[in-house]
């Protein structure tokens, strides 16, 4: 019986032993603390994964935009209705996968960008032209700067002996938090500038020379005019308008400059008609005489 004793407690001594072996004593806390971090740092592909979703979502956004024959914007005017669909959901999907917030004072702001698409009133409108004329390339200069920006679009002609433009020059200055634009959406994100429309001009500088100003009017009455970067990199600018319009614009590869300070001043000294403006500039380009129409309707948008 002694004997078989000794036995069993010879077995228990081996099996604490090996259990000993088996389960490491607890790490200290300031180890286990390192440990986790460690295997954090390990177990982090998180942002290399989100990233890779942001940059499919851009390439998904720009394969789904055409490229048109004169160079200008693709609008949903123009494109089938299910092409302008996905382009918006890519849009709103590129959105969602950056989340970026505070671009309204990013420097990649600055320098001329290439408009690409939109379905914003003030371009669909140019889109389809009367007597032969055709919307070509349309850009927009920035500048953090001096808060200034211009929209420049060519206005071409079928005949190609008519050559002509149209500049929207305007400032613009960063939104205050927590303000709503016309669409109702809240400036949360930090990504939203008032902007000012201070002339708009229409010129033909070929065969003969005609040139048209107006000046822009905000309604009182209405939220003000603003704009929304909800994505922005070195190639790419998605931004929403004041009613909720899609303009995605690329880098501008061939810039025009914009007017000086000097030339700005001689423009606001020069006669112009008035036109009542809203969150865009809606039918400025129809209601206005001398441009595309010979009567005056002008009125708010």
């Amino acid at each position: 019986m002694l004997a078989c004793q000794k036995k069993l407690a010879l077995l228990c001594g081996c099996c604490c032993t090996v259990t000993a072996l088996r389960t490491p004593k607890p790490l200290p806390i300031a180890r286990r603390d390192l440990f986790r971090a460690t295997a954090a740092a390990i177990v982090l592909p998180k942002p290399a994964a989100a990233a890779t979703t942001v940059a499919a979502a851009k390439a998904a956004l720009l394969d789904a935009i055409p490229a048109t024959a004169t160079g200008a914007p693709a609008t949903n005017a123009t494109l089938p209705r299910t092409v302008a669909e996905k382009i918006s959901a890519c849009a709103d999907t590129l959105d969602a996968a950056a989340a970026m917030g505070d671009t309204a004072s990013n420097k990649q702001l600055d320098g001329s960008w290439r408009l690409v698409y939109s379905d914003a009133p003030e371009i669909t409108n140019l889109a389809k032209l009367p007597l032969g004329f055709q919307l070509g390339p349309v850009r927009q200069p920035f500048s953090l700067q001096s808060k200034t920006f211009e929209n420049q679009g060519e206005i071409l002609h079928v005949t190609h002996l008519i050559h002509g433009s149209t500049r929207v020059v305007g400032d613009f200055d960063r939104a205050a938090r927590g303000t709503l634009n016309a669409a109702g959406v809240v400036n949360d994100r930090g990504d939203r500038v008032d902007v000012f429309f201070r002339r708009v001009v229409f010129e033909i500088d070929a065969p003969v020379a005609i040139k048209t100003v107006v000046e822009p009017k905000a309604d009182p009455s209405l939220a003000r005019p603003a704009v929304d970067t909800v994505y922005l990199d070195d190639s790419l600018r998605v931004t929403r308008g004041g009613d909720g319009s899609l303009f995605v614009l690329t880098r501008d590869a061939d810039p025009v400059p914009m007017l000086t300070t000097t030339q700005r001043q001689e423009l606001y000294g020069e006669a112009s008609q008035d036109v009542v403006s809203g969150a865009g500039l809606g039918n400025w380009s129809r209601t206005t005489p001398g441009v595309f129409s010979s009567t005056d309707t002008s009125g708010r948008e």
